[in-house]
């Protein structure tokens, strides 16, 4: 027992510089901040939506073409609250979720023609 005590003792000895050593030397770099900076880029104000032109075409949108779509809007959108109440009885109307999504589609190209 002593022998494996000593010997045990012995590679502790030897074996503590050569940690101590490798300990100093870092194969990793280390960052100077964390997180590292971003680069510098314009920030978007949360309302607005940001402002996409393709090259110099600009898509010209007829005041009319506007005015139908937010008219048809407004319809599909009073709809919505008597189905909801349905829905709360478990019943669910065929096309709800169709017009859900036209609303979707409706409200995404009006805030596209609006902010051209």
């Amino acid at each position: 027992m002593r022998i494996l005590y000593g010997a045990l003792l012995l590679g502790c000895f030897l074996l503590a510089p050569t940690l101590a050593l490798g300990q100093g030397k870092s194969t990793l770099p280390i960052p100077q901040t964390f997180p590292p900076p971003e680069p510098d880029r314009p920030h978007l104000q949360i309302d607005q939506p940001p402002t996409v032109v393709h090259g110099d075409r600009r898509v010209v949108v007829s005041p009319a073409q506007t005015k139908q779509e937010a008219d048809e809007l407004a319809k599909l959108a009073q709809s919505i609250p008597a189905d909801v109440d349905k829905v709360s009885k478990g019943q669910l109307p065929r096309d709800l979720v169709a017009r859900l999504k036209q609303i979707e589609k409706l409200s995404k190209q009006l805030r596209r023609n609006i902010a051209q």
